[in-house]
C-alpha cells in the first residue's frame, strides 16, 4: 500500500499533487503533543496578537520588506512616517486584508477577488493592471528563482488554464475529507498555500495572497495556534523557496509540509517560553520587548549584545546602534528579563564593550519536554 495520497489538485502536466503521509506522521504527532494543554494558544485572542502587527511584518519580511513593528503601527494608525507611498501601501493593504478575512467566511472566486483587490491596491504595475482579466491574469507570468536574473525563471500556469486550476483549488478548500483533526486542517492550509503559488494567478502579490488565504482558512476553522506560520517562514526563509521549488519540480510537496510543520513548532515553542516569562515577571512587556525576545531565541551562534543587534538588523532596516541598544535592548535588561554576564574582548562601538547576555533563569518556568527545537540552556 502506498504511503502517498494523491490530491485532487493537478500539475500543469496533468499529474496529481501528492504527499507522503507516512513520512510526515512523526512531525504531525510531535506538534500535536506540543500543543496538548496549551489552551491559551487555541484562542482568537492569541491569533489576533500574532496577526496585528507581527504577521503583517512577517508576511512582508518574506517578500524582502523589513519595516520595524513601530513603523507598521504608525502606518496602521495613519500617523506620518518617512516611508515611500508604496511601502506604506503594502502595510495598509495587508492590514485591510487581515481585517477582511477576520470578518468574511466564504472562500470562493468572488471573495478571493475582493481580498486580492485590497492586497494589491495601488501597488500593481500599470501595464499589469491593463492585462488583468476580471479575476485572473490574461498573459504569462515569470517567477524569478531567488531574485537571480541569471537563472531561467519558472512560469505560472498558462493563463488559459488558470480558471480550471483555481476551480480545483476552491473545490479542495470546500471539501472536508482532510479535516478530521486540527493538524490536518493546518496541513490543508499549507497545501492551499503551495498550490496557489504554483498556479500564480496574478502578475504580482501572489505570495502575500496565498499566505493570507491560508490564514483565512485557519481562522474559519478556529485553528488559531497555526496563524504564526508567516513568522515561521520569515525566520527560516532560506528553506522556504527551495521546498516550494522541489514541490513544483516533482509534484511531491512532502518536504514542504515537513518544513511548515517543524518551522511552526519552533515558533510556537518560542511563544511558549515567552509566555512563561510574561506570566512569571511582574514587569509589563511591550510588543517591542516581545519581538526582541523572539530575535534572541532565533539566534544560533553566540548570545551577545552585538549578535542580538546583528539579528535585529537582519529582520529590520538597519538602525543606529546606540538607538537600538537604548530603546530596544536596555528595557529588557532594566526589567531583569535579560541579564548581562561578562564583557567580551570586543566592542560594539568605539566606546561600548560587547557583553555575553542571557535570559534571567529565575523567570523561566516551563516543561522542558515541550521544548525540542530550542536549547534553553543556551539562552540562559
Amino acid at each position: 500500500m502506498s504511503n502517498f495520497i494523491k490530491l485532487d489538485l493537478e500539475t500543469n502536466e496533468g499529474a496529481n499533487i501528492r504527499v507522503n503521509t507516512h513520512y510526515i506522521q512523526p512531525y504531525k504527532e510531535e506538534l500535536e503533543q506540543f500543543l496538548d494543554g496549551l489552551d491559551y494558544m487555541k484562542t482568537l485572542k492569541f491569533a489576533r496578537s500574532m496577526m496585528i502587527s507581527q504577521e503583517i511584518k512577517s508576511n512582508n519580511v518574506i517578500e524582502g520588506i523589513k519595516d520595524d513593528l513601530s513603523i507598521i503601527d504608525k502606518v496602521i494608525t495613519q500617523r506620518k512616517e518617512n516611508l515611500s507611498n508604496q511601502e506604506r501601501q503594502r502595510i495598509i493593504n495587508l492590514y485591510h486584508g487581515y481585517q477582511y478575512i477576520l470578518t468574511h467566511k466564504a472562500i470562493n472566486k468572488d471573495t478571493l477577488k475582493e481580498l486580492y483587490d485590497q492586497l494589491s491596491e495601488n501597488i500593481l504595475d500599470p501595464r499589469d493592471k491593463i492585462r488583468m482579466g476580471k479575476y485572473y491574469r490574461t498573459a504569462p507570468v515569470y517567477i524569478i528563482k531567488g531574485n537571480r536574473l541569471d537563472v531561467e525563471p519558472f512560469m505560472g500556469i498558462n493563463e488559459n488554464k488558470i480558471e480550471y486550476h483555481m476551480n480545483q483549488l476552491f473545490e479542495f478548500i470546500n471539501n472536508n475529507e482532510l479535516e478530521e483533526t486540527e493538524i490536518n486542517k493546518f496541513i490543508k492550509s499549507q497545501i492551499m498555500h503551495f498550490y496557489f503559488v504554483y498556479i500564480h494567478p496574478y502578475f504580482d502579490v501572489n505570495g502575500r495572497t496565498s499566505r493570507t488565504v491560508a490564514m483565512w482558512y485557519l481562522l474559519n476553522n478556529k485553528n488559531y495556534p497555526y496563524i504564526i506560520f508567516n513568522r515561521a517562514i520569515a525566520f527560516n526563509k532560506k528553506n522556504y523557496e527551495p521546498n516550494i521549488i522541489k514541490g513544483r519540480n516533482y509534484g511531491d510537496i512532502t518536504l514542504f509540509i515537513k518544513y511548515m510543520l517543524t518551522s511552526v513548532e519552533k515558533e510556537l515553542e518560542k511563544e511558549y517560553l515567552i509566555h512563561s516569562i510574561e506570566e512569571t515577571t511582574k514587569e509589563y512587556l511591550s510588543k517591542y520587548d516581545l519581538q526582541m525576545l523572539e530575535y534572541l531565541l532565533t539566534m544560533n551562534g553566540n548570545i551577545t549584545l552585538k549578535d542580538l543587534l546583528t539579528t535585529y538588523n537582519r529582520y529590520n532596516e538597519k538602525e543606529n546602534t546606540e538607538r537600538v541598544l537604548e530603546e530596544k535592548i536596555k528595557p529588557l535588561i532594566d526589567k531583569k528579563i535579560l541579564v548581562e554576564k561578562v564583557e567580551t574582548k570586543g566592542y560594539i562601538t568605539n566606546e561600548i564593550r560587547n557583553q555575553i547576555i542571557g535570559l534571567n533563569p529565575e523567570i523561566i518556568e516551563v516543561d522542558n519536554s515541550k521544548i525540542k527545537h530550542l536549547d534553553i540552556n543556551k539562552y540562559i
